[in-house]
């Protein structure tokens, strides 16, 4: 019985890719699609560097907005925190005002550094 189904089943298999090998043979029509699709694509005008920074700028000056109140409220935390504890507490609070200053660092240095390339990149291509 497990024969007779294998038997029916591989032969609509077979019918059905006998059937529809006409379509699934097109490769020159899926190539004629691809190509337009390219086409289509390459046809507009790339994006620049001026569209893309012009869309960019708004975004990175909120973040660092955003990373500057952060870091006053951070500074302003940890200077209360140190004027109101013991002298035992503050080695702690001087190792978190450590990190603070290197995040602080890392923020306005990484800026920098993105600033600078960009105005390489723009002396260089543009």
């Amino acid at each position: 019985m497990k024969k007779l189904v294998k038997k029916i089943v591989l032969t609509i298999i077979l019918i059905s890719m006998i059937m529809f090998n006409s379509r699934a043979l097109a490769l020159s029509d899926l190539k004629d699609e691809a190509d337009k699709f390219i086409d289509s694509g390459s046809a507009s005008a790339p994006i620049t560097t001026d569209d893309a920074w012009e869309i960019l700028r708004p975004i990175a000056q909120i973040l660092v907005g955003i990373a500057s109140v952060v870091l006053v409220i951070a500074y302003m935390y940890l200077g209360i925190q140190y004027m109101i504890t013991d002298p035992s507490g503050k080695a702690n609070i001087k190792q978190k005002l450590i990190g603070l200053v290197i995040a602080t660092v890392l923020i306005y240095g990484g800026i920098g550094i993105f600033t600078i390339i960009i105005n390489l990149f723009n002396s260089i291509f543009g």
